[in-house]
């Protein structure tokens, strides 16, 4: 018992060291709370805690945490006197007072306590970080970003977690979870695009727009080489390294609805996904002195998610329909086809049905030839937008790719 309550004491003091010297680092002479302050509050926190469970009254508890508001407001009109009208400092001091009291009721290895004590942290230290990318929304993002928020937390948590139709595909709370789950990964990734796209150069940009949607980074940089040539190079190795990203993007979404399948297609997605990189290395002497922009449209819109919505919900219905005439090797051609234009939709959906009523083996088929199908369309997007030199270098590339991909069909 004593043990335990000294290595809560401990535990309290060093979560307000951390805050605390993340809080004087950032200080730089101005007046501020400093790490010391840090750690009595934590301790305050916690001791505080620890009296009104022992006299069981939490009117201690009140009354200490009123004491430390009084005093961190003090603090506050002493620093706008001086100048200084930021409220952070005072905010992470009554949230420290707060963790001690959390590691109170924590128990060993205290989880919680330490992994909100590094995320209070992480947020103090990340100022710079955060303005960035607010800087770089748009307000039409912004509220794409709040209305797709609303959707997602209001709409997703009361639609029913079962299939409503005849052919036991439609289950409304997978196909809106798969639509909040998939944009918002795409979403993430072009931010940081904007972000650290225009500074770290086409090689980043390249990965993240793969993320985002290789096929729009393809659209986008065969219409750019075609009015410009002298970005030619950095056009093909763009769409080449988006692509081979897609293959590292499909295996993460098919992790998150079935993990065992993410198995099966761990290796032969890996493997594709390397191999175009390693194509693209041949390209990076010659871009060099090229600077193209990636410009990629946000992914969060409406009617962006009503369409995948709508593409992941027939994409269900018509494999369940031809699979109860048909075999389960239906899904084959369905996911050729429907490879074509997207592979998020098939991926979610064999990944799906793979817990259910096909075998993890066709699924994971499946998923590879949509892959290659999808690897087919963009090569003809390069072939029809782009130059004839692009089509033929990134053709050569996709050759490759999907000549790999057909035999690792041999050995799932």
């Amino acid at each position: 018992m004593v043990e335990d309550l000294f290595l809560k004491i401990i535990l309290s003091l060093a979560i307000g060291a951390l805050v605390g010297i993340e809080r004087e680092q950032r200080a730089k002479g101005e007046i501020a709370q400093g790490i010391r302050t840090f750690m009595l509050s934590s301790l305050l926190g916690f001791l505080s805690t620890y009296f009104s469970v022992l006299f069981q009254s939490f009117l201690i508890f009140y009354i200490t945490f009123i004491f430390a508001g009084i005093l961190t407001t003090l603090a506050y009109l002493r620093k706008t006197k001086a100048g200084h009208v930021g409220q952070t400092t005072n905010f992470a001091l009554l949230l420290t007072f707060l963790l001690g009291t959390l590691v109170y009721f924590d128990t060993f290895p205290f989880y919680l306590s330490v992994s909100l004590a590094i995320l209070l942290t992480f947020i103090l230290s990340s100022k710079e970080i955060l303005h960035t990318f607010s800087q770089h929304l748009t307000k039409e993002e912004v509220w794409n970003a709040v209305f797709f928020a609303v959707l997602s937390f209001v709409i997703l948590p009361i639609l029913p977690n079962r299939t409503i139709d005849p052919f036991n595909s439609i289950n409304p709370f997978l196909i809106w979870s798969s639509v909040v789950i998939v944009l918002s990964l795409s979403f993430i990734a072009y931010i940081l695009m904007k972000i650290f796209g225009p500074k770290k150069g086409i090689i980043l940009s390249g990965i993240l727009g793969g993320i985002v949607s290789s096929v729009a980074v393809t659209i986008s940089m065969a219409n750019d080489a075609k009015k410009n040539k002298k970005i030619l190079f950095s056009a093909i190795f763009s769409i080449i390294v988006a692509s081979s990203t897609m293959f590292l993007r499909m295996f993460f979404i098919s992790s998150i609805f079935n993990y065992n399948l993410s198995f099966r297609i761990f290796a032969p997605l890996t493997i594709l996904s390397l191999l175009g990189y390693f194509c693209a290395l041949s390209y990076i002497e010659k871009i060099k002195k090229e600077k193209p922009k990636l410009i990629l449209r946000s992914p969060l819109e409406l009617k962006t998610a009503l369409r995948f919505g709508l593409f992941f919900m027939l994409t269900m219905i018509f494999i369940s329909i031809t699979k109860s005439y048909f075999n389960e090797n239906v899904v084959y051609p369905i996911a050729l086809i429907t490879g074509l234009a997207d592979v998020d939709a098939i991926v979610i959906s064999l990944s799906s049905l793979a817990l259910t009523s096909i075998s993890p083996s066709v699924a994971a088929k499946g998923i590879i030839l949509a892959a290659l199908a999808n690897t087919f369309s963009k090569w003809l997007l390069t072939f029809w937008l782009g130059t004839r030199k692009m089509a033929f270098d990134v053709g050569k590339v996709f050759l490759v790719l999907i000549l790999f991909g057909i035999a690792f069909l041999f050995f799932i």
